[in-house]
Parts: C-alpha cells; sequence; structure tokens
C-alpha cells in the first residue's frame, strides 16, 4: 500500500471504507462523493476491490479537502 505525504511531513497510511463509511465521516450524501469524484480535479479516485466493491481512502480524501479550503 502507498503511504500519504500529508503537509505535516508525516506518513500517513491510507484508511480505506466503503461509500457508505465515507459519506457519514464526511457528512455528505453518496451523490455528492460520486460527484466529487467525476468533478474535482486531483480528487482521490476510489479504488475497485472487487466486482461490486468500491473503497475510498478516507485519509487521502481528508488530505485533498484541506489542502482545497487553504487555498
Amino acid at each position: 500500500m502507498k503511504s500519504l505525504k500529508t503537509d505535516r511531513g508525516t506518513d500517513q497510511k491510507p484508511f480505506y471504507a466503503r461509500a457508505k463509511v465515507a459519506c457519514a465521516h464526511f457528512q455528505i450524501a453518496r451523490s455528492t462523493l460520486w460527484q466529487w469524484t467525476k468533478s474535482r480535479h486531483g480528487f482521490p479516485q476510489p479504488l475497485k476491490a472487487g466486482q461490486k466493491v468500491t473503497l475510498f481512502d478516507i485519509n487521502a480524501i481528508d488530505a485533498f479537502l484541506k489542502a482545497q479550503a487553504s487555498k
């Protein structure tokens, strides 16, 4: 697995979760999460873990959102 380099210079391991858990974590709708994957340039893309299993890296999304907020 890849490590995510954060703005603090520390490595952060990926934390993969399904869409439902990711949405609950960020308090957004599933449609919002999928829209972000399609429309936001540089947004961390989900992993296809199986035919019906898609995983999102919570730590990578969190880092992306923090970087966008600081712009």
